[in-house]
């Protein structure tokens, strides 16, 4: 538990903005970015998994994505033994940790994550590991009523589409357009369809969004949010202080707890 002087100067930075967390830019450097938001969410329903390296261990739900380079990332149910993951060290240095075991987790009630400017990327403190952060890609409908119940459709986590994902649902728009008639089976990749009927693209498009709204409605999408409140993560304060600090107790002093 950090005092209640250092606690008000993590809240004082966070609230002007100097509030700063490791990062890893494209190119490989480290950087410290901007720490605009810290979250909290409900997550009983996720699987959590821990993944142990040769550097340390985080906790994560299993659709977190974890940096295995400065400019790719995988979701941590999909690392396996052997599998790299991308660590930013203290002499601000990149280096990469080995994968020497994962597990599941007992479900919980809460994760979290912050939100860090540019990179949208920020290191966990011991093990070094680089993860992505909230919202990189993901976005979060809630209504009105705020952070509600959630088990009576009041709050839908998911995220925006990356270019692979979104291809994904054009090729599935393009087979239910070959269902029907006229046969079209010669059109039978996208690129072909637009080379040869660039009308058609329009109604393409559309049934890619019918896809990827089902996606969301039938919970195909993983949920990259979050990390485990007792993940310590290090920040910067203005002066240069480096504090490492549970990102839940970060969360609770960025959102005013005493």
């Amino acid at each position: 538990m950090l005092s209640p002087e250092l606690r008000e100067r993590l809240r004082t930075a966070f609230a002007d903005g100097s509030l700063r967390v490791r990062s890893v830019s494209p190119d490989g450097r480290v950087e410290w970015c901007r720490v605009q938001a810290v979250h909290r969410a409900d997550v009983p329903w996720e699987t959590i998994v821990s993944v142990d390296t040769t550097d340390g261990t985080m906790t994560t739900t299993a659709g977190h994505r974890v940096f295995t380079t400065p400019t790719t990332k995988v979701e941590a149910k999909d690392l396996s033994v052997g599998d790299t993951v991308l660590t930013s060290r203290e002499d601000g240095t990149t280096s990469t940790a080995v994968v020497a075991a994962t597990r599941t987790e007992a479900s919980r009630q809460f994760m979290y994550d912050l939100t860090a400017e540019r990179w949208h990327n920020f290191t966990l403190h011991g093990c070094g590991i680089v993860v992505s952060n909230s919202p990189d890609r993901n976005y979060r409908f809630r209504p009105p009523q705020g952070e509600g119940t959630v088990g009576c459709y009041n709050r839908v986590f998911g995220y925006i589409w990356e270019d692979a994902e979104l291809a994904e649902y054009l090729e599935m728009a393009l087979w239910k357009w070959n269902m029907h008639p006229p046969e079209t089976e010669e059109l039978c990749n996208i690129n072909t369809l637009c080379q040869r009927k660039p009308a058609w693209k329009a109604a393409l498009l559309w049934g890619a969004l019918v896809n990827a709204a089902q996606a969301l409605a039938y919970n195909w999408v993983s949920d990259e949010f979050s990390v485990s409140g007792d993940t310590v993560v290090p920040v910067y304060l203005p002066d240069g202080t480096r504090v490492e600090v549970p990102i839940a107790e970060l969360h609770d002093i960025c959102k005013g707890g005493s």
